[in-house]
């Protein structure tokens, strides 16, 4: 379970824990897929941020869609900034060596991002 703020949240991730809002009103369930407008309806009620789930572990595999996502998009995101030293074989185990790290700190593999 990881706290995002509203910004980071991308379509396809599940929500870890229910969403209420100031009045202890529920908005979403726990469990619940985030989409676009779900995300846009989140801001419009001022909410700041929220536990999400189904973040990859360790390789990625067998996660969820949004653990996925996540990973495709951290790769791709890396691919780009490493494009112009991509056939260097250092920068190559380098910009693994941050793919694995930017995994981890997703996971929240660091006690500073569960909840207690």
């Amino acid at each position: 379970m990881i706290l995002l703020h509203l910004d980071e949240l991308k379509p396809g991730m599940i929500l870890a824990e229910p969403v209420y809002n100031q009045q202890e009103l529920l908005l979403l369930e726990q469990g619940t897929a985030l989409t676009k407008k779900r995300i846009w309806m989140l801001k419009t009620w001022g909410m700041g941020q929220v536990y999400v789930k189904g973040r990859p572990r360790g390789d990625g595999e067998g996660t969820g869609a949004a653990g996925m996502e996540t990973k495709e998009t951290i790769e791709k995101e890396l691919k780009e900034k490493f494009a112009d030293v991509a056939d260097d074989p250092v920068m190559a185990e380098i910009m693994k060596a941050a793919g694995r790290q930017l995994q981890k700190s997703l996971n929240g593999q660091d006690e500073g991002n569960e909840r207690t």
